[in-house]
């Protein structure tokens, strides 16, 4: 029996609309900005003021990373008062994030002919049964869930079944949203592949009564969880009954010692993410770049990979220096590396 693990990064969202425009791509850490500036959104001139407010000519650097930024105002903002320019900055990036994310990635498609699609129905031919399949992600935004409810609406519900397939512990309430589609495939169970996401998710929200929550309601580590049940992600969120409330997404940037900070839902996903990697047999790593701030990231795969000695080991990056250095991560004596997501799917045929 085989069990696999699938990382997907920034880059395999990417590739399922990398032949548009470049203000609807898809972002990668090193354009976001830019693609944001391109959208014309609101929220890009507010971050970048803010940026150039705090650091003056250093914020040309910092907007050359999404990670960076987001780690640098993450950080400032939690030691921070409320309406503190960094609470402001960072408030302004997570709007940011939705709307970039949502105007660049709620029109992928998820049809059969689709890149995506094809990628993940090959993955799932790999194992015996969709619980074998693992999906670990560092994305914020829905297209592996949106892809594989579809996959399962054709093939079998079993495949998929929102919102168990993430795995968490203490979900407070799943709700739909109004003019958006929902999931075709929800159990109680965890059945079908699980999808991991350790760095959050623009569907997992918070409540708060404020639109600009204090910061120690806004990184409380037990606060309660709430998920949107739509594979589109809302570009703002208010949920209305006696009184109007804020949602607000459950995230957490790819900064070093995020363990002390993140929201108590993240700590066993990391486990399972560990255990998951522990015990597969072949481990494909597409369009992720493990970066440097993210030092946990790099012990998750260096640990946990070393406890089986017959893993193969296949990455997927048109990077060659970028895939290379997972044998190193690793500790494997070599990998089958893919140029394009296209190429490993027609591989496998």
């Amino acid at each position: 029996m085989t069990k696999s693990v699938l990382i997907l990064g920034a880059g395999a969202t990417r590739a399922a609309g990398a032949s548009r425009a470049v203000a609807n791509k898809p972002p990668l850490d090193a354009d976001f900005f830019e693609i944001a500036r391109r959208g014309q959104h609101v929220s890009y001139d507010i971050v970048t003021e803010v940026l150039e407010e705090l650091v003056d000519d250093y914020s040309s650097v910092i907007k050359q990373s999404l990670e960076r930024a987001a780690t640098y105002l993450y950080l400032k903002a939690i030691d921070t008062t409320a309406g503190s320019v960094y609470h402001e900055g960072f408030l302004n990036l997570l709007n940011l994030l939705n709307v970039v994310l949502a105007h660049t990635t709620n029109t992928l498609s998820a049809a059969p002919r689709s890149l995506t699609y094809r990628f993940l129905l090959s993955e799932l031919a790999q194992v015996d049964s969709p619980e074998d399949l693992t999906i670990i992600t560092f994305n914020y935004d829905l297209l592996a869930e949106k892809v594989l409810d579809e996959i399962a609406a054709n093939n079998g519900e079993n495949i998929f079944q929102f919102p168990q397939c993430y795995r968490l512990e203490n979900i407070e309430e799943t709700r739909a949203v109004s003019s958006l589609p929902k999931f075709k495939n929800q159990s109680a169970e965890h059945q079908g592949v699980s999808i991991l996401k350790l760095h959050g998710s623009l569907n997992w929200l918070s409540k708060h009564t404020s639109n600009e929550p204090r910061p120690h309601t806004l990184f409380a580590s037990n606060r309660k969880l709430y998920i949107a049940d739509s594979p589109m992600i809302p570009e703002s969120l208010t949920w209305r009954g006696r009184r109007t409330v804020y949602m607000k997404p459950i995230i957490v940037p790819p900064v070093s010692g995020k363990r002390g900070m993140m929201h108590n839902e993240f700590g066993p996903l990391w486990e399972k993410a560990a255990s998951s990697l522990r015990e597969a047999d072949r481990i494909v790593i597409a369009g992720y770049s493990c970066p440097p701030l993210d030092i946990e990231a790099r012990m998750l795969l260096s640990e946990n990979f070393r406890h089986n000695d017959s893993k193969k080991l296949y990455v997927i990056d048109p990077n060659g220096e970028s895939a290379a250095k997972f044998i190193d991560i690793c500790g494997v004596s070599h990998s089958t590396i893919y140029s394009s997501i296209n190429d490993w799917v027609n591989d496998a045929k």
